[in-house]
């Protein structure tokens, strides 16, 4: 009897998910797990982070472009020091290569290109970046309907129309699928031995409907896939659920991969860790949570007008990637484009190149790069990878040196902002003003994410920053309880601890013990009259001004307030000052530990009875400083220079000691402290980025974006570190020795000059902390 068209790669295809589910049951392959992470809810076993290969922690960074480049090229990048690139195996439409699994072979590739392109990377050295599109395959799309994502509250699924659109659409990872796709990668990492894996669009796409998630949903939790509502607590549960399935997928994917070849590793596009554009997707398409089971996501780092490319955001997207590997190994690929809108490289400067490259070292990631460029851009990049070599020793097998940790909560971001178009107002602008003013302020403070928001974690700091962070758990809520009883700081501002890991609202803080306040309502100034303003700046007002105008108050500090400090009064004086942003109502608790920091009342309003706007006190052996006024969202929003004092004194004074590390610098300056281990020895490494802009934003600020060509160097920058035993200090790449001064506990360090960026490289000797 004939078959069916297509009844044999079903049948293949059948024989694959057999054998992937035999594989999931195989034990993993000893070592590949690291330690133990906060569980999440829906979590069936314990969460643990990959461990990484050797081999990743001594790669700066990924080289993009090599595999369409000549093999005179891809020599001429490896002697540039590139030594990982990608290589495509798969396409939406074919494979490129004699697949048992997939049948449909390019017409357009020979099959022996794939054996001379491994081949030249191999005499090359140059490891293998495999790349396979992880949901688009028109060969299982066609073959498989049951496969389709369906991305809307229906049973329908999606028509296929091979002369239209052979690809389909987008396959669901979350079901027999993956499975099918783990499969095919175990195929090429056996037959090929490639060192890495790559996807774009390594996610389940926020929702899925088809008869597989349906069902598993169903026989999980008993109920139905919601409609997509994050205001429904049912659709934060379920969006919960499908997190877990896909971590798990990617355990399962891990699993299987390293049992072929253990030092091969998940090298790929992460679209939830830093970019603003993915910062803006909610629901999720993956959590926050699964780079910890990549051994190191690779972020398309933008700073185009639509990711707020002139803005703190970028320093953010590059320290959130690293913070999301638990500060072990990620990559961030500055995207070379003048505009967003259109997207481009039009009159891209070369020298911008090099300052997003070191922006990216700066903050912890290791920069990668499409190393080839039109004409006009080649030697730019070929400069900047220049550069990045000539630091590469003091880039790699690092960790941030602890004193203060800011949380970037992916639960608070999807659970409590819940809109796209509102959650920066909601939420990010609290804390982009407060990494704003530890930028600043040059202060050592890392970000932190949900799961860090444990005894383990905490207790390496001094101070622990929560702004607006909203939702977190019972659990969460003990273990900052307890680290700040024994001794951590806490600055924590409007909603923090309101809403439960499911952004369900709890009735108080569950830190109102520790605040010293219980939660109230929203306040509300009320909009002044245009009368009242200034005739000629009336002239130019228009409707969203007046709505923006709502939340205008008059903020007092009080002469004994322990957040003053000289700087502070030099910004304010001694009169009420301009607060434009979120106000709390809250009650405060009668205790002796407690007392007013600052006071607000409504604008233009003296007369009415004053509110608590910043309350400080100590819980336990610990310090407390918690704003009821979002001062932390107005220093981005809508700032005053007062702010960034004010949220600096806050942590300085939770913290209870100074930092062990202080610049003092411009504030362009961005200073990042880390601690590197290698070859047995250790150091401290302080990068010090040049952030100056000479054109000092002129355009409009809309759609303004950075494209420098050209800096101002920076002379005399200070360091003063203590408590630490310093043998040497040599600024590098530069190879300038600093001359150490001691005082006591102290040493101080002077930099004469930093054009861009530089790495203040301080030995330890073998008895410092």
């Amino acid at each position: 009897m004939a078959m069916r068209p297509g009844t044999g790669i079903r049948l293949v295809i059948i024989a694959a998910l057999a054998g992937a589910a035999a594989a999931a049951d195989e034990p993993a392959p000893p070592g590949i797990w690291g330690r133990t992470i906060l569980p999440q809810p829906f979590e069936k076993r314990p969460f643990r982070e990959v461990r990484i290969p050797a081999w990743l922690e001594d790669t700066a960074g990924v080289g993009y472009t090599l595999s369409g480049q000549s093999n005179e090229q891809r020599e001429r990048f490896v002697r540039a020091g590139v030594t990982l690139s990608e290589l495509g195996f798969v396409d939406p439409y074919y494979a490129y290569y004699d697949s048992a699994l997939l049948k449909r072979r390019s017409p357009h590739v020979p099959l022996s290109r794939t054996e001379d392109d491994v081949a030249a990377y191999r005499r090359l050295g140059l490891r293998i970046l495999a790349v396979v599109p992880p949901s688009l395959q028109g060969e299982c799309y066609e073959l498989h309907p049951d496969w389709r994502r369906i991305g809307t509250n229906t049973t329908d699924i999606p028509p296929f129309d091979a002369e239209k659109n052979p690809v389909g659409g987008m396959l669901c990872l979350l079901g027999p699928y993956g499975d099918f796709l783990i499969e095919l990668l175990a195929e090429i990492t056996e037959r090929y031995r490639v060192d890495a894996w790559s996807f774009d669009g390594l996610h389940y796409g926020g929702v899925c409907y088809c008869e597989h998630c349906r069902a598993n949903f169903r026989a999980e939790t008993g109920g139905e896939i919601p409609d997509v509502n994050l205001n429904a607590p049912e659709f934060r549960r379920y969006q919960h659920w499908a997190d877990r399935r896909m971590e798990d997928l990617i355990q399962r994917m891990q699993t299987r991969l390293k049992s072929i070849q253990p030092e091969v590793a998940l090298v790929t596009w992460t679209t939830n860790a830093g970019r603003f554009g993915h910062f803006r997707d909610i629901p999720r398409n993956m959590p926050a949570r699964m780079n910890l089971l990549l051994d190191a996501p690779d972020q398309e780092f933008w700073l185009d007008e639509t990711n707020r490319g002139a803005t703190v955001v970028p320093a953010i997207a590059n320290a959130y990637i690293w913070a999301c590997t638990n500060h072990r190994v990620a990559f961030s690929e500055p995207y070379l484009m003048s505009h967003g809108n259109p997207y481009g490289k039009d009159s891209f400067p070369a020298h911008e190149v090099f300052r997003r490259m070191m922006l990216a070292v700066t903050h912890g990631a290791g920069p990668s790069l499409a190393v080839a460029q039109p004409e006009f851009l080649q030697p730019g990049a070929d400069a900047a990878l220049a550069e990045l070599q000539r630091r590469k020793p003091w880039t790699t097998h690092k960790r941030p040196e602890p004193w203060g940790a800011l949380v970037l909560s992916d639960n608070t971001r999807v659970f409590y902002g819940r809109e796209s178009g509102l959650v920066e107002d909601r939420y990010l602008a609290h804390v982009f003003g407060c990494f704003r003013a530890v930028l600043e302020e040059h202060l050592p403070v890392t970000l932190a994410c949900d799961w860090n928001l444990c005894d383990e974690d905490l207790s390496q700091h001094k101070v622990l920053v929560l702004p607006n962070t909203a939702s977190l758990s019972d659990a969460q809520a003990a273990a900052i309880r307890e680290y700040v009883r024994n001794g951590g700081g806490l600055v924590a501002s409007l909603d923090v601890s309101l809403c439960d890991e499911f952004g369900d609202v709890r009735p108080d803080f569950a830190l109102s013990d520790v605040l010293g306040v219980r939660a109230g309502q929203r306040a509300e100034s009320t909009t002044a009259p245009a009368e009242e303003l200034d005739v000629n700046f009336a002239r130019t007002l228009d409707a969203a001004y007046w709505q923006n105008r709502k939340s205008v108050f008059s903020l007092t500090l009080p002469e004994d307030s322990p957040l003053g400090s000289e700087t502070l009064r030099g910004l304010v004086g001694r009169d009420p000052v301009t607060f434009k942003g979120p106000l709390l109502e809250v009650t405060l608790a009668e205790s002796p530990e407690t007392s007013l920091a600052a006071t607000a009342v409504p604008h233009g309003e003296s007369s009415a009875p004053p509110r608590p706007a910043i309350v400080a006190r100590t819980f336990g052996r610990g310090r407390v400083v918690y704003f009821a006024a979002g001062i932390d969202h107005a220093n981005y929003m809508y700032s005053y220079p007062y702010q960034r004092v004010l949220l600096a004194n806050a942590m300085r004074w939770a913290a209870g000691s100074p930092p062990p590390v202080e610049v003092r610098a411009p504030m362009c300056v961005h200073a990042t402290t880390f601690r590197q281990t290698r070859e047995g020895s250790e150091r401290l490494l302080v990068h010090l980025f040049n952030d100056v802009n000479t054109t000092a934003f002129h355009a409009l600020p809309n759609d303004d974006v950075p494209l420098r060509e050209e800096t101002i160097p920076i002379h005399d920058i200070e360091i003063a570190l203590r408590g630490y035993a310093i043998r040497s200090a040599v600024q590098q790449p530069e190879g300038r020795t600093l001359e150490v001064e001691r005082a006591g506990e102290t040493a101080s360090i002077t930099v004469p000059r930093v054009d861009v960026h530089s790495v203040i490289v301080l030995e330890l000797a073998d008895d410092a902390r």
